[in-house]
């Protein structure tokens, strides 16, 4: 009779640790649910002068970009489109699709995310594939002269 006692005993203790653990799996799970779930958010950007203006929105969710730029500048075409691309560390890669003077354009722009700020960089180009990239992303330079501010989006 004691060793049956003993054997239900150790039944619900097996049990009861088997629950448990069971309890512990399904919280870290949530957890892991909850921290992988995709984080989005939206950034503006402008650079403002005078005569020109350059400006972005766009929505960053698991290193993808969606959003838009405008290019409005002194005496030449002004082109407003959509930007799709990716951040990579702290460098933001994207197709910059627009329209300019009736014709639909794709050429691919890079900035770099200093502080505050996003900069343009520039470099060599050319067609692939009807869009215009960089010949080396590495060799970009990053104009300061044109720094777009971090804004508050409306």
């Amino acid at each position: 009779m004691q060793n049956l006692r003993h054997f239900y005993i150790s039944g619900i203790f097996l049990l009861c640790l088997t629950a448990c653990d069971t309890k512990q799996n399904q919280t870290d799970t949530k957890t892991e649910d909850a921290n992988s779930a995709p984080v989005s958010t939206t950034e503006c950007y402008s650079y403002v002068t005078d005569k020109d203006t350059i400006a972005t929105q766009f929505t960053l969710a698991n290193g993808n970009i969606t959003g838009a730029l405008q290019y409005k500048l002194f005496e030449k075409d002004k082109n407003t489109g959509s930007l799709t691309g990716q951040m990579h560390g702290d460098t933001l890669v994207a197709e910059y699709s627009f329209m300019s003077e009736g014709v639909q354009s794709v050429r691919e722009v890079v900035f770099l995310k200093k502080d505050d700020n996003l900069i343009e960089g520039f470099g060599d180009i050319e067609e692939k594939d009807g869009k215009m990239v960089f010949k080396d992303k590495a060799a970009l330079k990053f104009d300061s002269n044109t720094p777009m501010k971090k804004m508050e989006c409306k």
